[in-house]
Parts: C-alpha cells; sequence; structure tokens
C-alpha cells in the first residue's frame, strides 16, 4: 500500500503537481492571497476552482473566518435572491423565520460564487451593489446590513464573450475580474498526471482499506495518451472506480473503463478537436418555443445546467448510444443539485431531439437510448 504520507503531502495546499502552470499558479496564489482583491477564476469543469479558492482563503488574513461556497448553477432563479440576500419572517409564503444568506454567513471572510455565468442579470445587478457598497438588505426587510467580504468568483466560460453577446453585465465584469487566474486543462500539463494518480491511489486505497502498491507503467501510458475531457475531477473518477473494482495490488489497464483501455480515448480526442466547435455553434442555435409562440434560443433559458455541461457530454458519449439515465446522472454530478434531473434530462433530450441533434430509437424502459445525430458522426 502507498503510505499515507502521500495523500498529506501535497506540493501546494492540497494540491498536487509540479509542472510549470501550476507553479506559475501557485505564486500568484500567494501574491494575491494577502490582499482583498476579488478574484476571478477561469477554466473548464474538473480543473479545481474551488480548490484554488480555498487555497486563496486559506493564506489569506481571513483564514479563520467563513469560507461560503455557493454553486450559482444549483440555485433556481426564484430562490437565488432568498439565498443569497436572506429574508425576513413572513416575506413570503414558507417564510415562517428570518434567515440569513450566504453574503452575512459569509461576513468577515470569503464567499466564493461558483459558475457565476448562469446569474442571472436581474441577480447582477444586486450583486454588483455589494461589491460596491458591501451592503444590502434582506429579502422582505428595509434595514440595510453592512458585511465585510472577500469575493473570489469562478467560471467555465468566457465571461467577456458573455459582455458581448449581453449575458452577462460589463461593469460586474471589471468588479470581478481584478485579479484572474487561468486554470489549465489537465491534458495541458500532463506531466501532473503521474504524481495525481499516486495520490488518488494512496486516498482511495486508504479509505477502502485496501492494499494496493500503485499502477502498472501499462495503465499508466493509457492515461497518459487519454485526452480527459473532464479534466483532474475525470482523472480522480478513474482512480476511484479502479481501487475499488481491482482484484490486484496494482491497478492495471483491465480495471480502467473500457472505454479508455481499448484506445477509443485517442480516437475520442481526434473526433472533439474536428467536431467540439461545430456540434457547440448547433447546440447554441437550437431554439424552443413557449405555447406556440416565437421561438428562442434555448441556451438562455437553462437554469441550473450549462450549455457547455450538455456539449461535454454529448462529446463524452459521441461514440456511443446512451440513456436518459446517464444523462440525467451526469447533469446532477455538474450541479451538484438535487433537483429532479431525471425529469429535466427528458426536456432536454426533447429539445434536443426536435432540432435533429440527437436521435432516438424509438425502444421502451431499459431498451430506450439516444445518440448524437449522424451530421455530427459523419
Amino acid at each position: 500500500m502507498l503510505p499515507q504520507e502521500a495523500i498529506q503531502q501535497p506540493h501546494f495546499h492540497n494540491m498536487v503537481g509540479k509542472s510549470g502552470p501550476m507553479l506559475k499558479i501557485y505564486e500568484l496564489i500567494e501574491m494575491v492571497a494577502p490582499t482583498r482583491a476579488t478574484v476571478l477564476i477561469v477554466g473548464e469543469s474538473g480543473t479545481g476552482k474551488e480548490l484554488i479558492a480555498r487555497a486563496i482563503h486559506d493564506h489569506s488574513p481571513r483564514r479563520d473566518k467563513p469560507f461560503i461556497a455557493v454553486n450559482c448553477s444549483a440555485m433556481a432563479d426564484n430562490l437565488c435572491e432568498s439565498e443569497m440576500f436572506g429574508h425576513e419572517k413572513g416575506a413570503f409564503t414558507g417564510a415562517i423565520a428570518m434567515k440569513k444568506g450566504r453574503f452575512e454567513l459569509a461576513d468577515k471572510g470569503t464567499l466564493f460564487l461558483d459558475e457565476v455565468s448562469v446569474m442571472s442579470l436581474s441577480l447582477q445587478v444586486k450583486l454588483l451593489r455589494v461589491l460596491q457598497e458591501m451592503a444590502f438588505e434582506r429579502v422582505g426587510g428595509t434595514r440595510t446590513i453592512k458585511v465585510d467580504v472577500r469575493f473570489i468568483a469562478a467560471a467555465n466560460k468566457d465571461l467577456k464573450e458573455g459582455v458581448q453577446e449581453g449575458w452577462f453585465r460589463e461593469d460586474l465584469f471589471y468588479r470581478l475580474n481584478v485579479i484572474q487566474i487561468q486554470l489549465p486543462p489537465l491534458r495541458d500539463h500532463k506531466e501532473d498526471i503521474p504524481p495525481l494518480v499516486d495520490h488518488f491511489v494512496a486516498k482511495y486505497a486508504c479509505e477502502n482499506k485496501k492494499d494496493i502498491l500503485g499502477i502498472s507503467n501499462k495503465a499508466l501510458e493509457v492515461l497518459m495518451n487519454y485526452s480527459f475531457p473532464g479534466n483532474i475531477r475525470e482523472l480522480e473518477n478513474i482512480i476511484e472506480r479502479a481501487v475499488i473494482l481491482t482484484k490486484q495490488r496494482e491497478i492495471t489497464i483491465q480495471d480502467l473503463p473500457e472505454e479508455i483501455s481499448n484506445g477509443s480515448g485517442r480516437e475520442y480526442e481526434a473526433y472533439a478537436s474536428v467536431k467540439s466547435d461545430e456540434l457547440l455553434a448547433v447546440l447554441k442555435g437550437a431554439t424552443i418555443s413557449d405555447n406556440g409562440g416565437a421561438a428562442k434560443q434555448w441556451h438562455r433559458t437553462l437554469k441550473c445546467t450549462t450549455i457547455e455541461t450538455i456539449h461535454e457530454f454529448l462529446l463524452k458519449t459521441s461514440q456511443r448510444p446512451f440513456s436518459r439515465l446517464e444523462f440525467a446522472r451526469f447533469l446532477s454530478d455538474k450541479a451538484k443539485s438535487d433537483r429532479n434531473k431525471y425529469g429535466t434530462a427528458g426536456k432536454y433530450l426533447s429539445i434536443l431531439k426536435k432540432n435533429h441533434i440527437c436521435v432516438h430509437n424509438k425502444k421502451k424502459a431499459n431498451q430506450s437510448r439516444y445518440r448524437l445525430s449522424e451530421v455530427f458522426l459523419s
């Protein structure tokens, strides 16, 4: 078994990796942490944005104060304001007691706003005021509450593009983007894969009380040749699965998911490089009509899911059919929400079919499967 110390001795504050890009990020964290500056962390899903935010907080003078994380994509619009600002007793039906919001809970500490790009324009206006004045009122209240909060935001899409397209406020962008930290995708710093693998093997071997020495050279070579569209989160998931399922003292190729171990990971990488932009453009162009009204771009109506999440899933399953349940689980995992993603997945699949992005095999129950339309596979 790998030594317990392997879990507890990451290179920098729970982060593993000594590549050039990661060393630059560690240096930037040490520079910005002692300040009050607002930080915007930008990177693909699974690159570790919350881990970076926590490192900034833990290296700051606020380290002994609250660190409050908010996943903006996991909150329904009608609940966002109450969750963020709190509410007074009787402010609305069901408000049986006063409740403090996230801004208030983070007083003297750090508030981490993850997936800030999905925040509605009306909530963006209210967030801007808090950033400018460090003051707000609870829903249903009139008393102005002053707070002292350090803001860190994160996004997996380009907020400048949002400013240009009108779904993100320019003034809020510049308030959040005082210091920007760009997290590279794992495929751009593959030299960190071996230490990450060692770290995750040690972690999950310890958690599952299994005597595992490490990973075989051939299995590691397969991982080094894979593109990891889900980044570090995907690698961790692969290693956790392998640790649980292996019957050996060493993880082998047979313990890796079939789509990776049979080499289709490299096929996926070639496919994604050619078709990814094309698919995203078609997804953004897909429309939906409300009660027979004018068609509108459906990705602007998404609440707890982003168009990038759906794009990522379709690319990941582009070589095979998938079920509605698999789609729903993927959406739920990305949103970290307890909402009914099975019903949501059904609605999204219906829109994807109507826009000729996905096709259905017309079978029911356990035989029901969807796949990406042939137009993207040809």
